[in-house]
């Protein structure tokens, strides 16, 4: 609406007062734009936190549907000094006995001390070759698995700073550094990693100071381990360490490995040898409670933080209490977490020790948890997790989408696969598509149910009925999903947002189309009022004149 210009001069009304009173009236319909805005607004603020709670729950429903999470395995050791220990999901639990006799370590070696590390040291090349040196039969046997890389030294880089960085450019594997003795610098060089077969030998060739074995210029740094050492035999540096593996026992098992970090002597274990024990140690990998029940109170936050929401929104004067989608949110979170899963029992929520009360609020009974765990170790998987069984020893279950449905699905496969061969053939009576040996359920009618995105495998070279997969969605896994559609074009919060958004917009143009009509009304009162002042103005002065000419009159 426009600025309201001095108006009234001439008649002396305050015609300002008059236009601004008329205008205020007329721009009701405007405060009313303004009322209607900021409910909007307001409401949008509402759902922002439902969402954001809803994503809170999401979060929560996706750890909870990890096995990683629902079995976070422990591993204890009894002595950390000498071995330390960590346990994925997938670990056994049991005791595990453990003997260490020998640590990992990497090849190192030094070359004589210098007083002047920056002085010529000499120029040729250096060949590192990584392998395996025996002692038994006096070889070294390069590892297949790495090539040799050859170094040049030239006038670059020919003094003992130089080839240091010049071993340290090259990924030779291993690593060159500097080291005062006391006496003077002298060049170490170490296998950038531990095991018996990433040792190495240094072949010098081009020495330009003389042979390529005498102990002057860069011959100095040969180093063969099957020669004798002593200057000028090829064997010209000081050996520090020798390349060797770990070596252990576990229950009396002799294992040996490249490295002190160990994760493949026993599944989903990770060992850290640390010292070379004078005992046995037992480690002992077991279910994680503790973590286990963290998962599952922070669902039980997730869920009673988004259900209180849901639940004051639906009080009276609250600010989407007109409004039926908070109330449907609740049930539809509700008709979620009250399902029971009839192919393992009936088994629900309740089983594990997670209760709603009489108004809703969500609760953990530990002991029921401890309780039900000990009686079924697969129980929370089995609720929370997709999970699928098959009744061919053929089949194995490989994973699911968010478009698969719970169900049992008949398995047909009429091409197998594997062997070069990619397989064929129907998962509920529609194909499948094929990748090797591993058939995944494709988009199409299912009699009951949506196999689509269920894959499996089967062994190479099996074909025809193969019985049934049986595939359940997790609890963990329909939150997940549903609060995403809720999220996504059509569904329910996204609808409401939008919806209220679009009316925002509606409002903008209303506004707009107001504010026009405004300043044309303004416009039309000013003219009006200006020509009433003017007309006034008039009469004023014609009857300050009449009355003047009757005083005068009057006199006469």
């Amino acid at each position: 609406m426009g600025t309201i210009s001095s108006a009234g001069v001439g008649s002396g009304l305050d015609i300002e007062g008059i236009i601004k009173g008329l205008m205020n009236a007329e721009a009701a319909p405007l405060r009313r734009l303004e009322e209607q805005r900021t409910s909007i607004n307001t409401k949008l603020s509402i759902y922002g936190i439902i969402k954001n709670s809803f994503d809170g729950l999401q979060t929560a429903a996706k750890k909870i549907s990890n096995l990683d999470n629902l079995y976070p395995q422990k591993a204890t050791s009894s002595n950390e000094s000498f071995i330390t220990a960590s346990a994925s999901s997938n670990a056994a639990a049991g005791n595990y006995r453990i003997e260490v006799s020998k640590l990992a370590q990497a090849q190192s070696v030094a070359v004589d001390s210098v007083t002047d590390r920056d002085a010529f040291f000499g120029q040729g090349t250096l060949t590192f070759t990584l392998g395996e040196y025996n002692s038994v039969g006096n070889t070294f046997t390069p590892n297949a698995s790495k090539t040799p890389v050859n170094v040049t030294i030239d006038a670059t880089n020919n003094t003992l700073s130089g080839i240091r960085q010049a071993i340290n450019n090259a990924n030779a594997g291993v690593s060159a550094t500097i080291v005062n003795d006391g006496s003077g610098d002298r060049l170490v060089i170490t296998s950038t990693e531990t095991g018996k077969d990433l040792g190495f030998k240094i072949d010098v060739s081009g020495d330009t100071t003389g042979s390529n074995t005498d102990q002057t210029g860069l011959s100095r740094l040969a180093f063969n381990p099957t020669l004798a050492a002593g200057p000028g035999t090829g064997n010209n540096v000081q050996t520090l360490q020798q390349a060797q593996n770990a070596e252990f026992t576990v229950n009396n098992l002799a294992i040996s490995k490249r490295s002190n970090t160990v994760t493949d002597a026993i599944e989903g274990l990770t060992l850290n040898l640390k010292n070379t024990t004078t005992g046995p140690v037992d480690v002992k990998v077991e279910l994680d409670n503790s973590k286990v029940k963290e998962t599952l109170n922070e669902f039980v936050s997730a869920y009673n933080k988004i259900r209180g929401n849901l639940k004051d929104q639906q009080e009276k004067d609250a600010t989407l209490s007109s409004e039926s989608t908070p109330s449907r949110l609740e049930n539809g979170l509700r008709n979620i977490l009250r399902q029971t899963f009839s192919a393992y029992g009936d088994i629900g929520l309740n089983s594990i020790g997670l209760s709603f009360s009489n108004t809703g609020v969500l609760s953990l009974n530990q002991s029921k948890l401890d309780e039900a765990l000990a009686n079924d170790p697969m129980i929370l998987e089995k609720i929370f997790a997709n999970t699928g069984t098959t009744s061919n020893a053929n089949v194995s279950y490989l994973g699911a989408t968010s478009k698969t449905q719970s169900g049992t699905y008949a398995i047909n496969i009429t091409q197998s696969g594997g062997g070069g061969n990619t397989i064929a053939g129907t998962l509920g009576g529609v194909a499948g598509s094929g990748s090797d040996n591993i058939l995944k359920g494709g988009a199409g009618t299912y009699v009951s149910g949506n196999a689509e995105g269920l894959s499996f495998s089967v062994v190479e070279g099996v074909s025809g009925n193969l019985g049934t997969i049986t595939f359940n969605k997790g609890l963990g896994s329909q939150l997940e999903d549903w609060i995403k559609q809720l999220n996504e074009e059509g569904g329910m919060l996204n609808a409401r947002t939008t919806g209220l958004n679009g009316r925002l917009s509606r409002l903008d143009d209303q506004e707009e189309r107001l504010n026009l009509r405004l300043d044309q009304i303004q416009k039309r009162y000013r003219a009006q009022f200006t020509a009433l002042d003017t007309m006034l103005a008039s009469m004023q002065q014609t009857s300050t004149y009449l009355s003047q000419q009757l005083s005068a009159l009057s006199r006469n």
